[in-house]
């Protein structure tokens, strides 16, 4: 599994809201040709995993795979409630070659830690392909703490984790105690700090867009380039206020959309893209071509 800048890659709609053969085919390539990202992290947030259905996730994570055609790595977000889910999925993602198998911690019923170092246990006994941890407590409802993720990553079957949280002290200890293990950075307007700490990569879903410049900023922190890298930095920064600004998930898709890439609209529950995305996407690209996309 390639370390580096991995896109939370983009899942593409039909009118239907089911996955677009077309569509996924098209970010895919995209995400490969014109960003140069090294990994797609298959059905993570950005994917709206968790308004798809489970027959919807198997067929994007086979679709993605297919389209990438062993040219960069993958990771597959497996992440559920339900473990017979979580299983099939895993045995889909080593049966489509992907590399690894991510998983977001149990939502909702705000588990106990020990809760949660237990299901993270069985799902790396039972899965064929070596697990990332998916640690994004504002999302999840869930935290575990630095103690519960050190016990985790103590498993054999542990490789990693992306680490989507603020917490970097708590990243650098776990990063000088676990030097074989692969850190991933999960907030984009972190990069550089998260990077500078000695991380492995980063996942994120302005990647989709903007994967250069990320790929700058890590090379450019590995290399002691701060310069550099503090200004790729705040070119991102000034991504996501756009994709902020305007709504993150909607102004993406329309900025790929209007890149030419046929994603379509978001799965209900989320809003439909409106005007004000397509010119927050339109103001993104504009700022995308004077900065300079590679």
């Amino acid at each position: 599994m390639r370390k580096g800048i991995y896109s939370a890659l983009v899942n593409a709609f039909d009118e239907s809201g089911r996955p677009s053969r077309e569509g996924m085919r098209a970010v895919v390539r995209y995400n490969i040709e014109r960003m140069g990202v090294d990994g797609l992290y298959v059905n993570g947030s950005t994917g709206e995993n968790m308004n798809m259905g489970f027959e919807d996730r198997m067929t994007t994570l086979r679709w993605a795979a297919e389209d990438a055609n062993g040219e960069c790595s993958l990771i597959a977000q497996i992440g559920s409630n339900v473990i017979e889910d979580i299983l099939a999925l895993a045995r889909a993602a080593a049966d489509a070659g992907y590399d690894a198998v991510s998983a977001v911690t149990p939502i909702y019923y705000q588990f106990a830690p020990e809760e949660v170092v237990s299901w993270y246990r069985r799902i790396a006994d039972e899965s064929p392909l070596p697990l990332i941890l998916y640690f994004i407590p504002k999302l999840s409802g869930t935290s575990i703490g630095r103690g519960e993720l050190s016990l985790l990553l103590e498993h054999e079957n542990i490789a990693g984790v992306k680490f989507t949280n603020t917490d970097f002290f708590a990243l650098e200890r776990m990063r000088s105690a676990f030097p074989e293990k692969l850190f991933f950075s999960g907030f984009d307007e972190m990069l550089l700090s998260a990077a500078v700490l000695g991380t492995d990569g980063a996942i994120g879903s302005t990647y989709n867009i903007i994967g250069p410049w990320a790929k700058k900023v890590f090379a450019a922190a590995q290399a002691g380039d701060l310069e550099t890298a503090r200004r790729y930095q705040g070119a991102i920064n000034a991504a996501v206020d756009i994709l902020l600004g305007a709504g993150l998930f909607p102004t993406l898709k329309a900025a790929l959309a209007e890149a030419g890439v046929p994603v379509g609209e978001c799965r209900a529950p989320m809003g439909r893209i409106e005007e004000k995305h397509r010119a927050a996407a339109r103001a993104l690209l504009g700022f995308r071509e004077r900065f300079g996309a590679e």
